[in-house]
């Protein structure tokens, strides 16, 4: 997040939704810290999923930033309680400077290549995507990653694009309504598989 340099990014999916108050004060107190001690994570931020939308049960989503070389590696460190999945995604792609406030939203957008043959076409056309999506809608920063286990993840590849705006589900709103009025085409490999806007409880 903001900008810091990171070579991938481990998400951990948080099912709290009769709880969600009494984790986020955790989180905000010693759970998130504790999370850094093992050395594998060099930051850790956590969101709240927007009324809604859905990924996979989860009210929450925490991501791990680290600047290990092996991501899957670790992503070890990271413990799953009960109903909680811990993913690994390494970065390929970046877009945006670095922020001096914090990231207060994020949509979360998984995606696959339909056609193998086109994987480098559509590797070539998102990442130039990026910087479309930021010069238009109200996104500063935005990334891209390859899961590491496409078999235990939504799709196989996932993007993050940051926000200063305490609303992520509207500005998700507002780029597909720009998506959708200026006529764009994705690329015709593509797949979307889910979107998924967050709030900062952090």
């Amino acid at each position: 997040m903001e900008g810091n340099k990171h070579t991938g990014v481990i998400v951990q999916n948080i099912s709290r939704p009769d709880s969600a108050p009494i984790w986020e004060d955790q989180w905000r107190g010693e759970t998130g810290s504790a999370a850094l001690e093992s050395g594998a994570v060099d930051r850790s931020s956590a969101f709240r999923l927007a009324p809604g939308y859905d990924l996979d049960g989860a009210s929450h989503v925490v991501i791990y930033e680290t600047s290990q070389e092996d991501v899957a590696a670790a992503a070890q460190n990271i413990l799953a309680g009960d109903g909680e999945t811990v993913a690994s995604y390494t970065k390929i792609a970046e877009h945006g400077p670095v922020c001096d406030g914090k990231t207060r939203g994020i949509v979360l957008v998984f995606t696959d290549c339909e056609d193998p043959s086109l994987e480098d076409s559509f590797n070539e056309w998102y990442s130039g995507h990026l910087h479309h999506t930021i010069e238009a809608i109200d996104f500063y920063a935005a990334t891209r990653y390859v899961s590491d286990d496409p078999s235990r993840t939504p799709s196989k590849y996932l993007a993050i694009y940051e926000s200063q705006n305490d609303d992520p589900a509207q500005v998700q709103k507002d780029g597909v309504d720009w998506w959708i009025n200026g006529n764009f085409e994705g690329h015709k490999a593509m797949a979307l598989r889910n979107e998924v806007p967050g709030v900062r409880v952090d």
